[in-house]
């Protein structure tokens, strides 16, 4: 650098980054390392690509290339619905819904827990299995049995025709 082979280089460490310690150091390339050679060529490649101008964080930087190498996982059916979808189910398993039961009990802005057919608390299993109000719509979309374990943790089919039930019913959970 001192000998001004390198003017450019010199100025931009020198001149315009006045406050960086800079270290340059020779490290030897096609010193027969396995897979040196291929890095090298796809290093060339790289840059010779336009690159983008979007500063990334090294945490960021590190969570892309993990994500890069991740092996995929098989989706469980609840992940494979669109999230809507995904939230009237959590919504209907967990019992934080906006059924009757739950805005008696838990929130007291109903005045009673009571489904509008009058035969029994509004929750989950009430609406997805007995309540009379949505009989011919249940009887429609299940025209066989279905358990109520796999209308809510059935595969994905069984899940779609739980969260179509609930939309067609006009219920809002």
């Amino acid at each position: 650098m001192t000998s001004s082979k390198l003017p450019h280089c010199w100025n931009t460490l020198y001149v315009n980054i006045k406050s960086l310690r800079t270290v340059l150091q020779w490290i030897p390339s096609h010193c027969g390392v396995q897979g040196n050679e291929e890095a090298d060529r796809m290093a060339k490649l790289g840059a010779e690509d336009e690159q983008e101008n979007n500063p990334v964080s090294l945490t960021e930087m590190k969570t892309i290339i993990k994500s890069l190498h991740r092996t995929p996982q098989s989706q469980d059916s609840y992940h494979l619905l669109s999230r809507p979808q995904q939230v009237v189910i959590f919504r209907l398993r967990t019992g934080h819904n906006r059924l009757n039961q739950h805005l008696y009990g838990k929130l007291h802005v109903v005045s009673s827990p009571m489904c509008s057919c009058g035969e029994a608390e509004q929750d989950t299993a009430h609406i997805l299995r007995d309540c009379r109000n949505h009989q011919v719509l249940r009887e429609e979309i299940w025209p066989l049995p279905e358990s109520l374990h796999n209308k809510l943790y059935g595969p994905e089919a069984a899940l779609q025709k739980t969260t179509n039930f609930i939309s067609r019913s006009g219920l809002q959970v």
